[in-house]
């Protein structure tokens, strides 16, 4: 009786070592994976070799504006105005299996309105360039979802709006970014905001886009 209960001991301690180990493997495949570090790198893109930017008049729906200095935002029906900007994301070389941590839209007010003025930023979903007209603007596709930028009414001040979620979205579908259009809903008041282009020469006021990265 005795030998069979030592026997019965060692079996139970065999089979829980066996379990111990089995887990312990699992486990330690756990922590080396978790351990790996990942490359971390930062894409900052303004000025005219890596920006496009124009705005589109509704009051002149087949004129150009690119080369302007400045871009104009207004809401006032029949005289609208919008702002487009995009940015050449592919030179930043970010691999598709990459992803954003952050991504930050800037734009510096070089105008502001005489009241503060809410205004929409919306991710453009199809191709445009420099010689975008209002009627063209019409013919876009635009993403539903959209940040806000709250003016004030202050001149000379960057305001800068979070659009991670725009460019993960890019980096996992090998995309070019088409950018986006700042707007502002239709409305009777004739005011204006006026932001600096990748044109101007102060470089502080061209718009800018800065993304962080892992690969």
């Amino acid at each position: 009786m005795r030998r069979l209960a030592l026997l019965f001991a060692v079996t139970i301690a065999a089979s829980t070592s066996t379990a111990f180990a089995a887990s312990l493997s699992v486990g330690s495949w756990h922590i080396w994976a978790g351990s790996q570090a990942l490359t971390k790198a930062t894409c900052t893109l303004s000025g005219t070799s890596s920006t496009t930017d124009t705005d589109v008049d509704e009051k002149f729906p087949t004129a150009t504006a690119g080369g302007s200095t400045t871009l104009s935002v207004g809401p006032k029906s029949g005289q609208r105005t919008w702002t487009f900007v995009r940015f050449d994301l592919l030179s930043c070389n970010i691999p598709a299996t990459g992803g954003a941590d952050s991504a930050t839209l800037s734009l510096r007010i070089t105008a502001a309105p005489a009241s503060t003025r809410t205004l929409d930023v919306t991710p453009v979903l199809s191709t445009w360039d420099g010689t975008l007209t209002w009627n063209g603007a019409q013919t876009l596709s635009y993403g539903a979802n959209f940040a806000t930028i709250t003016t004030g009414t202050v001149s000379n001040v960057t305001k800068s709006v979070t659009v991670t979620a725009d460019i993960d979205a890019l980096i996992k579908n090998g995309s070019a970014s088409f950018g986006w259009r700042i707007s502002e809903a239709s409305g009777v008041t004739n005011v204006t905001t006026l932001f600096g282009s990748a044109e101007n020469a102060t470089a502080a006021n061209q718009p800018q886009l800065v993304v962080n990265y892992e690969k």
